[in-house]
């Protein structure tokens, strides 16, 4: 018995359905018969605009992002209609920054006054967001150590988020008057970096006293613990302890936060340190003995008990 070979919709069919399902507003079939039309064809430009203004219906801001930069680096000649796609999906992202930034920058760019009539409004709404968010930021810096732990590292993050740096004074003053836990310090000096503050900072956490300014600081993802400690312990337990895997990965980068930004070779090697997490997490299923003895050790299950 031979094979049933099914032959799929032609180009024309699926295209006109796709259309069709546009008109009728019925997105979710519109969208399934765009992955058919995709698996077999590349999309010309007019479906690949077609495609941007239904993921614009559906709300999918991220996947309409991800179409409109891959569209813009191909060079689709209809710029006007994409570039608006492009700054929409970053309002429906919350963006509100990058938008006025990128209007800013390409205003004089577009082709059509009547775009320019389309992008003024996208920035002013992304303005009135910013500015919401900074009446309630400021509100919230005003009465920071009546917030939650939570609440304050929320807070900083995003005005990272929103890069809003008009705040380096207040968030200096914080540091150096208000009594924090090590992780708001660590998330406080990360914004002081991306706002290039450069005012020495002095930082005391765990008995050590180090001035710092930010602007000189490597990022918390570039730090030893981060790129040489985290990667080598999590590679000496993946075969004994794979279960731990992902509850040691929590901690460990829980703890490259609250040690930043101290130089953990003042406190011991970067093999030391790789050591001592991995006999810390292989006791914890009974595969070795935890040497309370060793000093690192007594580091760690301090900084575990961390809120």
């Amino acid at each position: 018995m031979s094979d049933i070979i099914p032959f799929p919709r032609s180009k024309d069919k699926l295209i006109r359905e796709i259309k069709q399902s546009y008109n009728k507003h019925d997105f979710e079939t519109m969208y399934n018969l765009f992955e058919s039309l995709e698996a077999q064809f590349e999309l010309d430009e007019q479906m690949a605009l077609l495609k941007c203004a239904m993921l614009y219906k559906m709300e999918h801001y991220l996947e309409l992002r991800e179409e409109a930069i891959i569209l813009l680096k191909q060079g689709i000649s209809n710029y006007d209609d994409l570039i608006i796609y492009y700054v929409q999906s970053l309002n429906g992202l919350g963006q509100y920054f990058e938008v006025v930034e990128i209007i800013n920058q390409i205003i004089d760019e577009v082709n059509d006054h009547k775009t320019r009539m389309e992008l003024f409004p996208i920035k002013e709404y992304a303005l009135s967001q910013i500015d919401k968010h900074n009446t309630r930021a400021a509100q919230m810096l005003q009465n920071f150590d009546a917030l939650t732990l939570r609440e304050q590292v929320n807070t900083i993050l995003s005005l990272i988020d929103y890069s809003q740096y008009r705040y380096q004074e207040t968030v200096m003053h914080l540091l150096n008057d208000g009594h924090l836990a090590p992780n708001v310090v660590s998330i406080m000096l990360e914004y002081l970096r991306f706002a290039e503050c450069e005012s020495t900072i002095h930082i005391h956490k765990f008995g050590f006293e180090v001035d710092v300014i930010p602007y000189q600081l490597e990022g918390l993802e570039h730090t030893t613990f981060k790129t040489d400690v985290i990667p080598n312990v999590l590679k000496n337990i993946e075969d004994d302890a794979a279960q731990l895997i992902e509850e040691a990965l929590h901690l460990l980068n829980n703890h490259a936060i609250l040690l930043y930004p101290i130089n953990i070779e003042n406190i011991a090697t970067k093999d030391a340190w790789v050591e001592a997490y991995s006999n810390y997490f292989k006791s914890m299923v009974g595969l070795e003995i935890l040497d309370e003895t060793n000093h690192v050790i007594t580091f760690i299950v301090s900084l575990d008990k961390e809120k």
